[in-house]
């Protein structure tokens, strides 16, 4: 195979279809996320605390986005629903908790400004939460298009 057809293989395993709904809708939770977090900032709220309400109110709506326009699973009863649900929840919490550590450890332990510790993390934590969901939450079967 020549490099130059490799690197197309390598793009197209990376920008496909399910790759760029996911960009589109990251960007989507995390302006809702940042939105959420900077507005309980101006209403002096501390930031953990806005962080953590920001987070919780973000899974809800990236649950929505990854089943319907992400992962387009489908679900056989509200069993499985539940389930999927149950693993996305799990998963989400283990990034957020990853979420909040990370801001924190920015911004009292190296002095880092809390909004751009807060976009920072928002970026690792879409990453891994990409990969989170693709092979342990959304394995169900995917509607067909």
């Amino acid at each position: 195979m020549r490099p130059d057809s490799r690197t197309r293989g390598i793009a197209a395993r990376l920008v496909n279809r399910e790759t760029v709904s996911y960009a589109v809708t990251g960007v989507i939770t995390s302006i809702i996320n940042i939105g959420i977090f900077e507005l309980l900032l101006l209403a002096r709220a501390d930031y953990r605390a806005a962080n953590v309400v920001a987070l919780i109110v973000t899974k809800f709506c990236a649950y929505f986005f990854n089943k319907r326009y992400v992962f387009r699973t489908e679900t056989a009863g509200k069993t499985a629903l539940a389930a999927e649900f149950g693993r996305f929840m799990l998963a989400r919490l283990g990034t957020m908790a990853l979420d909040w550590a990370a801001l924190v450890l920015l911004v009292s332990g190296f002095g880092v400004n809390e909004h751009a510790g807060k976009i920072v993390t928002t970026i690792l934590v879409v990453i891994m939460n990409y990969v989170l969901g693709k092979f342990l939450v959304f394995t169900g079967k995917k509607k067909a298009v």
